[in-house]
């Protein structure tokens, strides 16, 4: 008999074999069982239906009008075709058809026609249907009361239709100008040149001796036309000074007309009065008359006065006084000019230079701009001066600070009265007196400030700084350095004007050629606000060195010998010694820690209390 494992091997092989032909049945099943099953019907998919459309509205046909004719009335129009001027006004009618439509389908109302426009005014068309039955339709639009306002013009009717959906359709219909017959512009006729007036010369007879008192002369007096128009329908008139009288009935006379090159006279009688004042006598002539110039009858006019001598009489004639005249016969100021801001008074004497006596005299002083009243008043009084009789008046004033120099106006006015037999009369009088006035020179210029080495080669700058302290500017301001040793890019230099409380500098940059004393003088001109040419010079010594060696110059025997305060040697010793004793307690209280702890060798504890006693005060352990 087989033995337990063998039993056992057949047992196990015999499981594996039946395991196989397990798999292998049941595959065959699967794919059986695959195979016999129907396939599953498709998904039903419900296509929507696609809504029907709505039926197009029908689409409007475009609008196709074309001008068939057109008229144009207006005044004196002919055959239908207008006769326009510029600014006439004209009714014109235009004919449209519209082939796309026809009188069925097609409403008079659905359709907009605009107003006319391009040069022409606008207006309200009116519009009418003219055509039947299936003829294209045909529109009559009318546009009254058209201003035509020139020619090469157009005009443009828009139609479009009504209530449609759609974007509006608009045709334009364009009939030309050309196609209208319009009356030219007449070509104005030049106007005739202007021609000048005529020239009429007015002169009197010779008179043999002169007129006396109560004397008749008979003076004829003749106009000459000089021109070259003829002068009509001339009037004079005629006038005489005081001492003559008009004997004519008329002074008044009209004359006949003048041709160019003509005369023609009139004779005027005059009379002297029983007094004549004067010698001289005149008659005055003014002439009026008409002339055509250009087709338009103007006007001019010609006037004389025609001297006349007489002899004056001079019975009971009083000839008035002469008016009585004050003068100032001297004035004083000081000694001197006066500075600006100073003080002084004004001493003048005046005197009534007339034959007749002045009342009521009143004296005014007015300083202007350049001087006012110190104290006191301006104004002063006297009841009576004597012809020829003076007095003597004095006025506090000062000048202003902000004075100009030179000589400036002190102004005394007189108002006084004086009587003429038994009239009162009133004159005044105005003179001007002259100060002079001079400004303080306050223009400040300070000294250079000198550098402390000076290497020949090198450039030093000298700065001059100025300030003016005055009320007025210093003009002309210029600086020049002067000297030899040197070399200076520039050594002259203008400032220009300096205007009051103004401050500035002036530069001089030089470079010694030398070594040695270097002397340069720097010298500034000005004038100052008297006009008056001022200079200062700033004398300026420097001691210029040898060059220095651009190479590096050490001392190496200086550098044994300290340069300064020693540096603290023993300080840094000290540091590192005090951080070794810190090191050394620390190691010491652990080891006196750890003998506590742990009692060591009797031999061992005395070497460490040695190193106790050296840190530690026999008494306690308290550390040094």
């Amino acid at each position: 008999m087989p033995t337990l494992s063998v039993f056992c091997k057949r047992a196990a092989a015999l499981a594996l074999a039946l395991l196989l032909i397990g798999a292998i049945l049941r595959t065959a099943v699967s794919a059986e069982e695959v195979s016999a099953v129907p396939p599953a019907p498709a998904a039903e998919v419900t296509v929507p239906a696609r809504p029907e459309a709505p039926e197009a509205a029908p689409t409007p046909a475009p609008l196709n009008f074309f001008a068939t004719s057109y008229t144009v009335t207006a005044p004196g129009s002919q055959n239908g075709l207008g006769t326009l001027r510029r600014g006439d006004k004209a009714d014109i009618a235009v004919v449209l058809k519209d082939t796309a439509l026809t009188t069925d389908a097609f409403r008079l109302e659905d359709y907009d026609f605009s107003k006319l426009i391009d040069s022409f005014s606008a207006c309200t068309p009116r519009a009418e249907l003219i055509s039947s039955g299936s003829e294209p339709v045909s529109v009559k639009v009318t546009c009254p009361g058209i201003e035509y306002s020139g020619t090469g013009q157009s005009l443009k009717l828009s139609a479009a239709r009504k209530g449609s959906t759609d974007a509006p359709q608009t045709v334009e219909v364009t009939v030309s100008q050309a196609e209208i017959y319009v009356k030219p512009e007449p070509t104005p006729t030049p106007a005739p040149k202007e021609v000048p007036a005529p020239v009429i010369l007015i002169t009197r007879s010779a008179q043999p001796k002169p007129l006396a008192a109560k004397e008749t002369a008979d003076i004829v007096v003749t106009f000459q036309n000089t021109g070259k128009t003829k002068a009509q329908t001339p009037v004079v008139s005629f006038s005489a000074s005081e001492a003559l009288t008009i004997l004519n009935e008329n002074s008044t006379f009209l004359l006949p007309d003048i041709e160019p090159g003509k005369s023609t006279s009139v004779t005027v009688r005059v009379q002297a009065a029983k007094e004549i004042q004067s010698a001289g006598q005149s008659l005055q002539a003014d002439l009026k008359f008409n002339y055509d110039s250009a087709g338009t009858l103007a006007q001019a006019s010609a006037s004389e006065k025609l001297n006349l001598s007489a002899s004056a009489t001079g019975d009971g004639q009083k000839t008035d006084a002469a008016t009585p005249n004050v003068v100032i016969q001297d004035f004083s100021y000081g000694e001197q000019a006066i500075s600006a801001g100073g003080h002084f008074k004004l001493d003048f004497r005046f005197q009534n230079m007339g034959r007749l006596k002045i009342e009521n005299v009143v004296v005014s002083v007015d300083g202007g701009e350049n001087f006012a009243l110190d104290g006191g008043t301006s104004t002063f009084y006297y009841d009576s001066l004597a012809s020829r009789g003076d007095q003597r008046q004095s006025v506090p004033l000062m000048a202003l600070p902000t004075a100009k120099s030179g000589a400036q106006p002190v102004t005394v006015s007189f108002k006084y009265e004086y009587v003429d037999g038994s009239k009162r009369a009133a004159a005044s009088s105005e003179i001007k007196l002259s100060v002079p006035v001079v400004q303080q020179d306050r223009f400040q210029i300070n000294a250079p400030t000198l550098s402390e080495t000076v290497n020949a080669g090198e450039e030093v700058v000298l700065t001059l700084n100025y300030v003016n302290r005055g009320k007025t500017e210093v003009s002309n301001v210029e600086a020049v350095i002067e000297g030899s040793g040197f070399e200076s890019p520039t050594k002259n230099q203008y400032v220009g004007n300096i205007s009051a409380g103004t401050s500035g500098s002036v530069g001089f940059a030089l470079t010694p050629t030398d070594a040695g004393k270097l002397k340069v003088v720097l010298k500034v001109t000005y004038e100052d606000p008297n006009l008056q040419q001022q200079t200062k010079e700033f004398p300026v010594e420097l001691t210029v060195s040898e060059s220095a060696d651009p190479g590096l110059d050490i001392d190496l025997e200086g550098m044994d010998e300290p340069q300064g305060p020693a540096f603290p040697w023993p300080v840094l010793g000290v540091i590192p010694a005090a951080g070794i004793i810190a090191g050394l307690v620390v190691v010491i209280r652990r080891k006196r820690a750890a003998a506590k702890a742990a009692p060591a060798p009797e031999a061992e504890n005395a070497a460490w209390e040695d190193w106790d006693n050296v840190f530690s005060d026999e008494s306690d352990d308290t550390e040094v």
